[in-house]
């Protein structure tokens, strides 16, 4: 494991990547995690059943009961529903924001499995769920809590703000995955300085992959979607390999400072 100073100036001291160069390794390594990126995709879905039942079941019982339509046209779906159930669409946002960050958990065991398979380990499915445990269970909520924070700060600045902190947020699993040693403040300032420093490239990358995804999930019907969406997330594995990379084939925190 790196000290947050090492980080810093490899960070600071890093060459360019060239955009063909991170394209090409992303499929590459797409080809060795596609089945545990389907994996992922399927958890995912499973975590968020409870969440889409509790969405649309108001709406169902509204049409069952004959008032969807009469009330939409009156005062719009979203107020008949607050009308009808009250406080009650609290506890669906309430329940949406615990399975976003279970999700992302989740996202980040991904990350774990990334390096491991990269570097010829065998694949573990316990890794999943590396961070629903112990003490980095606590230290991920607090980094996904940050993560959260700092999306909303700067949607309420403004908009373009948050495009730019789309980029750095974007690393911060990554580098909790492979650095939980390290503050949660340490992290944050680690991931939004390597999304300072490859800001381009990795927003021209994010943008690609993006369409591609699209694209994909369209001439499949909504299918391939669950095939590729993790290739959303391995360029920013292949970054921070090349940029910071790894010291130890084990990266597991050895103790954790809040």
């Amino acid at each position: 494991m790196y000290a947050f100073q090492t980080i810093i100036n490899k960070i600071q001291s890093s060459k360019s990547i060239d955009f063909g160069d991170l394209f090409n390794e992303s499929l590459v390594l797409f080809k060795k995690v596609w089945v545990q990126g389907l994996l992922l995709q399927l958890f995912s879905v499973i975590i968020m059943l409870p969440l889409i039942i509790s969405i649309y079941l108001p709406y169902f019982t509204l049409a069952l009961e004959g008032d969807l339509n009469q009330q939409v046209g009156s005062m719009g779906s979203s107020s008949a529903l607050i009308e009808q159930y009250g406080t009650s669409l609290v506890w669906i946002y309430l329940l949406m924001f615990a399975l976003s960050l279970v999700s992302s958990l989740l996202y980040m065991g991904f990350y774990r499995i990334v390096k491991e398979m990269d570097h010829e380990k065998p694949f573990v499915l316990s890794d999943f769920f590396y961070f629903f445990k112990g003490v980095v269970f606590g230290k991920a909520l607090g980094v996904l809590l940050t993560y959260t924070g700092i999306t909303i700060l700067t949607a309420l600045l403004c908009f373009f703000p948050l495009i730019y902190a789309t980029v750095p947020l974007m690393f911060m699993l990554p580098v909790f995955a492979y650095n939980s040693h390290l503050s949660i403040s340490e992290i944050v300032k680690v991931a939004f300085r390597i999304g300072n420093k490859k800001w381009g490239i990795t927003f021209l990358i994010l943008v690609l992959n993006v369409i591609l995804f699209y694209v994909v999930t369209f001439v499949t019907c909504g299918l391939g979607a669950l095939f590729i969406s993790c290739f959303l997330y391995l360029p920013q594995y292949i970054i921070y390999k090349k940029v910071i990379g790894f010291d130890t084939p084990d990266s597991a925190p050895q103790s954790f400072v809040l």
